[in-house]
């Protein structure tokens, strides 16, 4: 039997919204709620693709990305509420091509390949609004190509934290924070660096009065938004 209210919170996500209820109540027939724990892997990578997953609601995220030999670890993208990520193995049928790890509280639905494929194969809508969030995707990570063989480390950072204040951030007293906690270690996570490197540019950071980062709750706060903005432009040709 269909999950009316599923149907219904799968219709706000940004990929479905466009879907008609019909469709929505397929996706809500086959799918299940989970709530891992904090810390779970709802995947790693190599996995088969057995199923989409949709972030219902919940203050935590959704990290995926990919380790190498020496236990370092690059992150790939932040889910979070109304995000649906795990299609790419489910459209191409590969493995998965990376690790998905929950941090904080979240409830996500759990929408099996067969039924997610089977939609997509009969709406137009759900064709069109993959193929524009995948675009999307590869867009960005065309730019972290680019940066990760032009840009040094600290434009990187710069770019990653301007990037996260524009899709996950909170306005507070102190500053605009970063909404999810990231860790010095996630920091460098999310450029494949070492920690110790992200330290030495948060030091100068704090120090340039750009950013002031709270060690315990592991909140990073910007301060000047046009300052950091500006180190995230990077130097100019010729300059």
């Amino acid at each position: 039997m269909s999950d009316a209210r599923l149907a219904e919170e799968l219709g706000h996500m940004t990929l479905l919204r466009t879907l008609p209820p019909a469709a929505l109540a397929r996706l809500a027939e086959g799918a299940r709620r989970v709530s891992p724990a904090d810390g779970a892997p709802l995947f790693t990578q190599g996995d088969p693709p057995d199923a989409v997953y949709a972030v219902l609601e919940g203050r935590g995220r959704v990290r995926v990305g990919v380790p190498d030999s020496a236990a370092k670890r690059l992150m790939v993208e932040v889910f979070r509420t109304g995000d649906i990520f795990g299609e790419i193995g489910v459209l191409d049928g590969s493995p998965r091509s990376a690790d998905a790890l929950v941090q904080g509280d979240v409830k996500l639905a759990r929408i099996p390949a067969a039924a997610f494929l089977e939609v997509a194969e009969s709406e137009p809508a759900l064709g069109l609004a993959l193929a524009r969030v995948l675009s999307a995707r590869l867009r960005r990570t065309f730019g972290l190509l680019q940066d990760a063989t032009f840009a040094p480390l600290e434009v990187r950072l710069a770019r990653q934290v301007v990037y996260l204040l524009k899709t996950d951030s909170v306005k507070t007293d102190r500053g605009v924070r970063l909404a999810a906690r990231f860790r010095q270690g996630d920091l460098a996570d999310l450029l494949g660096a070492t920690t110790r490197s992200i330290i030495s540019i948060l030091n100068a950071w704090r120090a340039s009065n750009l950013v002031s980062y709270d060690t315990e709750k592991a909140f990073l706060f910007v301060l000047d938004e046009a300052g950091l903005a500006a180190v995230a432009a990077g130097p100019r040709d010729g300059a």
